[in-house]
Parts: structure tokens; C-alpha cells; sequence
């Protein structure tokens, strides 16, 4: 408890929170009937995608139902009284790490990664070594009893990760919505360029493309796409799934606006 993952649950949807250690483990969990909801990690706008959900969204027959856009303060979490100088080890997700690297730079520490960010404050706290500390959330310092050494340690300060709400069941939206798909087309020229044209032709603004690599057909691809829905964003669906060896639509959702807390 106590993750940026958590956090984000609490403000998407009401209910019972099931901390999982790992993306897999989320999805899984759905097709066993454990949970009815799940919320995921797609992108930071420091560190990019992060693939291993957008994987599990082309396997899985799962839906984006809304996503929310958690503004990320990193705390330096250790022992009280501690001073910063003295810490040798930082341990947090590889993310985390990534977005503080500067900070771990410029204090010689050694990144170690964990699984996640709240989870690291308890590997420390287990270990009652003042030479180790962890890189996470304010509330995740006061969850665990351990003490906020220095906040705000990221590279930048515009960080935010974009998670998505999944569910079982397609759910469908009006208004200012955004759709999300996934596509493979044939190997040959010009075949990428004929999609992107779809969305051109129908006037529709596409706020994301991803490529991932299709792990039993190598160096051929999948690419997700988010666009903003217009009036005829049904008439681009059908061209694009015409126009393409594989389609998936993953969701529609209201489209969300930037956190500014946390």
C-alpha cells in the first residue's frame, strides 16, 4: 500500500484495494475472478511507455474504462534523523530511479530496484541499515513509519504517469472521450502510412502511437493508437479495421485532465 498505483486507485474508483507486486499479476488476477477492476501504469511523461502493460492489453481481452493523470513528487525516504550524505544504497521501482537520477547522480548513490516504490520502503526498513534508502511517496513514508529525508527529488518537476482503470466489460461514453486501439498491417510500403491517413481524412487528432515488436513473428509490429473521438470517429473504426491484418479496440473513456497533487 501506499504506491503512486494505489494512490491513483483511490481517486479512479471507490471500493476494496488489492496491492499486487507486479503488471502480471493484475491482469491474472482479473481472469481468475479475483478482482473486477484494475488500475495500470501506461506511460510517464519523463520515462516514456511502459511495455510491459501494453502487452498484457494486446494478450488480455480487457478494456480502458478511464485514465487519470497522477502529478509524481519522489520522496528520499530512510531512517530518522539520517543524514543524506550517509546513504550509500537508493532503493525504488526502475522508473523511479530513472525519474531521480539526477539526484542519485549527484549524491554517488547505487540504485538497486525493487518491484515497486512503497514496497522498497519496507526492503530497508527490514534490512535497519542507515546506509539504505528508498525512493517513494509520502504516503508510503508515513504507511511505514519511516521518515521523509527530502522531498521532490525528481529531474522534473512536470512529472506524471498516466494509469488506466481495466475491465471485464467494454463500457461506452459520450462527450469529450478518447479511444484507444490496437493494429497490425502487412509488411509492405506505405501500409502504416495508409492508416495514419484514416485519421487525417476524418479530421481526428491522435494523442498517442506506440510500436511494440510481435514476440512470436520477429521484427514485424503492433501499434497502439489513442486519438481524440469526433462524429466520425465510428466511420474511422470501421476503415482502420478494414484497412489492417489485426484490430482490437481497447476502450473509449472521458478523457482526463492533469493532477496537480501528489
Amino acid at each position: 500500500m501506499g504506491a503512486y498505483s494505489n494512490i491513483a486507485a483511490k481517486r479512479m474508483m471507490a471500493g476494496e484495494y488489492v496491492p499486487m507486486k507486479f503488471i502480471k499479476s493484475i491482469f491474472d488476477s482479473m481472469k481468475r475472478n479475483e478482482i473486477d477492476y484494475g488500475v495500470v501504469p501506461i506511460e510517464n511523461s519523463i520515462e516514456g511507455s511502459v511495455n510491459e502493460t501494453y502487452d498484457n492489453l494486446f494478450n488480455e481481452n480487457f478494456y480502458v474504462v478511464k485514465e487519470y493523470f497522477l502529478r509524481i513528487n519522489h520522496c528520499l525516504i530512510g531512517f530518522k534523523g539520517t543524514e543524506i550524505d550517509a546513504i550509500k544504497c537508493v532503493h525504488s521501482h526502475p522508473q523511479a530511479l530513472a525519474q531521480c537520477s539526477d539526484f542519485i547522480y549527484r549524491n554517488n548513490m547505487i540504485p538497486i530496484s525493487e518491484y515497486d516504490t512503497a514496497g522498497s520502503i519496507n526492503i530497508i526498513k527490514n534490512l535497519k541499515n542507515v546506509e539504505h534508502a528508498a525512493i517513494a511517496s509520502e504516503l508510503a513514508a508515513g504507511i511505514y513509519n519511516m521518515e521523509i529525508l527530502k522531498r521532490d527529488i525528481e529531474n522534473n518537476k512536470n512529472n506524471y504517469t498516466r494509469f488506466f482503470l481495466i475491465s471485464k466489460k467494454e463500457e461506452e461514453f459520450t462527450g469529450n472521450t478518447r479511444t484507444s486501439i490496437v493494429f497490425s498491417t502487412e509488411n509492405k510500403p506505405g501500409a502504416l502510412h495508409k492508416i495514419l491517413g484514416i485519421f487525417e481524412k476524418y479530421g481526428i487528432n491522435m494523442s498517442k502511437i506506440e510500436s511494440r515488436p510481435v514476440k512470436y513473428n520477429p521484427f514485424n509490429y503492433i501499434y497502439f493508437i489513442d486519438f481524440e473521438d469526433n462524429q466520425y470517429s465510428k466511420n474511422a473504426l470501421d476503415d482502420v479495421k478494414n484497412s489492417t491484418s489485426l484490430f482490437k479496440k481497447i476502450g473509449t473513456y472521458k478523457i482526463a485532465g492533469l493532477d496537480s497533487n501528489i
